[in-house]
C-alpha cells in the first residue's frame, strides 16, 4: 500500500508535542499566505501591493544582475565543465 505524503505528514504530526504542531501551523499559514491560498479573502488594495513589491523586486534583481562582473555571455556551464575536465585530466 502506497502511503501518501499527506498521510506521512499527517501521522509524524500526532507525535509531535503541541509547540511543534503550533509551529507547523504558523509555517504552513505563511506558505498558503505566499501561493494565494488563504482562509481570508485578500482585498484588491492588497493584491495591488503584493504585485508591486514582486516588481520591485524583480527590477532590484535585474539591476543587480548588471553590476554582476561577470560576461553577458557568461556560461557558467561550459566553465564547470572545463574545470572538472582539466582537474580529472579527462580528455574530450
Amino acid at each position: 500500500m502506497d502511503v501518501t505524503i499527506q498521510q506521512e505528514v499527517y501521522e509524524k504530526i500526532m507525535k509531535l508535542p503541541e509547540d511543534g504542531i503550533r509551529l507547523i501551523l504558523v509555517m504552513a499559514d505563511e506558505i498558503a499566505r505566499q501561493h494565494g491560498i488563504s482562509a481570508e479573502a485578500k482585498n484588491e488594495t492588497e493584491q495591488k501591493a503584493s504585485i508591486a513589491c514582486k516588481k520591485k523586486a524583480f527590477q532590484n534583481m535585474l539591476e543587480m544582475r548588471e553590476q554582476s562582473t561577470y560576461p553577458k555571455n557568461f556560461d557558467y556551464r561550459k566553465l564547470m565543465e572545463s574545470a572538472i575536465d582539466e582537474k580529472y585530466n579527462l580528455a574530450n
